[in-house]
């Protein structure tokens, strides 16, 4: 007979495992404790205290030894509260964003309609084996911290501190940028009030939303996501109807640009200055 361990959760409700290897079913039920929101609130910033390791037995396998060694005994006290829906669209939304609504436009000018559409695809490429790869090191080594962990396990611990820390500024980096850049999209329909106004109401709302936990921001994030997705097939639609004629002028274009200036505007030149937009569009999918 070997031993296992069932991380049971410290919040207070009812919880339901399954044992993978003799299919028993075991709950374990919690009374729930009365909080208000603004103690939910002060709460989500403190460390998760470590499960309760309640151990079972069960009969000695193969698969058995494997899940002991792959089980992850950190205590790092981590509660899944996000559902298959917020990490999916949280992945679609991460794609959809600045890089694609401001940045295209300027892409376009510099490389050549070809070289949007082949940067992309080659990105996108890329970044699909990236997920692929780390979504078989997440099911083998589920372990808290991901590819940072990954990283120090399997290469160096210099390694993974080095990627946490670029991450970290990339993060300190791409909010401002983001802060401003929807300034700048509400200053195109209006130009009466300074962009530091809007700029600081943007903040004020992310402020507040962080202030929501992990489970509000999961909501948030999703309904924002299939905004974007919506947005997108709106502009696809707007898009088609502009190059067959449907604009106030009704001028037809087709496919003009790709004679004028051209599909490759700037040659290989431009090829590799659209790398930049492509890479920044697809940032931050492969944190999910």
């Amino acid at each position: 007979m070997t031993h296992t361990s069932l991380n049971l959760p410290t919040h207070n409700h009812e919880t339901t495992s399954t044992n993978g290897i003799s299919g028993e079913i075991i709950t374990a039920s919690f009374p729930k404790q009365k909080t208000n929101l603004f103690r939910r609130m002060i709460d989500s910033f403190k460390r998760a205290t470590p499960s309760k390791i309640v151990p079972i037995e069960m009969n000695e396998s193969k698969d058995g030894e494997k899940l002991n060694d792959n089980t992850e005994e950190d205590g790092t006290g981590l509660h899944r509260t996000l559902k298959n829906r917020h990490l999916q669209m949280i992945a679609i939304g991460g794609a959809i964003g600045t890089g694609l609504f401001v940045g295209s436009g300027s892409a376009l000018a510099t490389g050549g309609p070809g070289a949007l559409v082949l940067d992309f695809i080659i990105i996108g490429f890329m970044l699909f084996n990236v997920c692929m790869a780390l979504g078989e090191l997440c099911v083998v080594f589920p372990v808290s911290g991901s590819f940072v962990v990954h990283g120090s396990r399997f290469l160096d611990p210099a390694w993974g501190f080095a990627m946490g820390w670029n991450y970290a500024l990339h993060r300190l980096v791409v909010i401002p940028l983001e802060l401003t850049v929807a300034g700048i999209v509400i200053c195109y329909w209006t130009t009466s009030i300074n962009i530091a106004v809007w700029i600081t109401i943007f903040l004020f709302v992310l402020l507040i939303i962080n202030l929501f936990g992990v489970r509000g921001f999961g909501e948030i994030e999703f309904y924002m996501a299939i905004v974007k997705v919506v947005a997108v097939l709106g502009f696809i639609i707007l898009g088609i109807v502009l190059v067959f004629g449907g604009g106030p002028n009704h001028q037809y274009i087709g496919g003009k640009y790709w004679h004028n200036p051209g599909s490759f505007a700037n040659g290989f030149k431009g090829v590799c200055s659209v790398f930049v937009t492509a890479a920044f569009a697809f940032g931050g999918t492969e944190l999910v």
